[in-house]
């Protein structure tokens, strides 16, 4: 059965099964955000929670020359 797998491809192109494939989870994507962002929950947008700023580990000292 997997010896005449290959020949799906003279069927379908492959540079059009990629942009199909593609378009597809980034429609995917923006589905499943929209959906997120349309409940109380999980509305990162307007949780009310001022974003963390991440302060860096070290002060950076300017030297001398």
């Amino acid at each position: 059965m997997n010896d005449k797998l290959y020949k799906i491809w003279t069927i379908i192109q492959p540079q059009t099964a990629l942009i199909g494939l593609a378009a597809f989870l980034a429609v995917l994507g923006l589905v499943i955000h929209m959906i997120l962002l349309s409940t109380t929950d999980f509305n990162w947008l307007e949780d009310g929670m001022p974003a963390v700023s991440v302060t860096p580990a070290a002060q950076v000292v300017p030297q001398q020359m």
